[in-house]
């Protein structure tokens, strides 16, 4: 478990007017600002499409920045879908009061092969997963959303402030790879 990726994914929850309540590595979110969500079929979600089509969520944040999420390693480490049964199960339902709730993992990539991308998103939905969405995708969304002439009380927004301010990004922002 990373605590500066698990900071980052949950300060991307709260700069979307998300509230976010941590329990060890898992994060419940609850969107303050969507009534409806809107209904999309879509598996892998971009950081802007987050805060239109979840209003309540489970997220896993899982900090393996090394390793694609190929049907082998979700196959060898079932600990990733922990969270989605049994007393996690429980715990969520509580907290969200019995409402339905996404499932979702950040993780740091699927394969690039279009046959074993597809088996890993098949291997995530049977196993209770509504939504995944890749760390690259957060990172890039809150570049777009931090401010650089803003002073934020949460030191990862400030620190990608600082790097914004000082056009660490502004001329890869076009390029970044994801």
């Amino acid at each position: 478990m990373s605590q500066a990726s698990i900071e980052i994914v949950k300060e991307f929850f709260i700069i979307n007017n998300f509230l976010v309540l941590q329990k060890d590595d898992i994060l419940f979110v609850q969107n303050a600002e969507v009534n409806e969500p809107e209904e999309i079929d879509k598996f892998i979600l971009s950081g802007s499409e987050v805060s239109k089509v979840v209003k309540d969520g489970v997220v896993k944040p899982v900090c393996w920045h090394t390793m694609k999420f190929t049907p082998v390693v979700l196959s060898r480490f079932p600990e990733i879908f922990e969270f989605v049964k049994g007393k996690h199960t429980l715990e969520s339902k509580r907290y969200f009061h019995g409402d339905s709730f996404k499932k979702m993992l950040v993780i740091p990539s699927l394969p690039a092969s279009d046959n074993l991308r597809k088996e890993s998103i098949r291997i995530m939905r049977e196993k209770g997963i509504d939504h995944v969405i890749t760390f690259p995708s957060i990172i890039a969304h809150f570049i777009e959303k931090i401010e650089p002439r803003s002073v934020y009380l949460s030191s990862i927004n400030e620190i990608f402030r600082v790097l914004k301010f000082y056009k660490f990004f502004a001329d890869r922002e076009q390029k970044l790879p994801f």
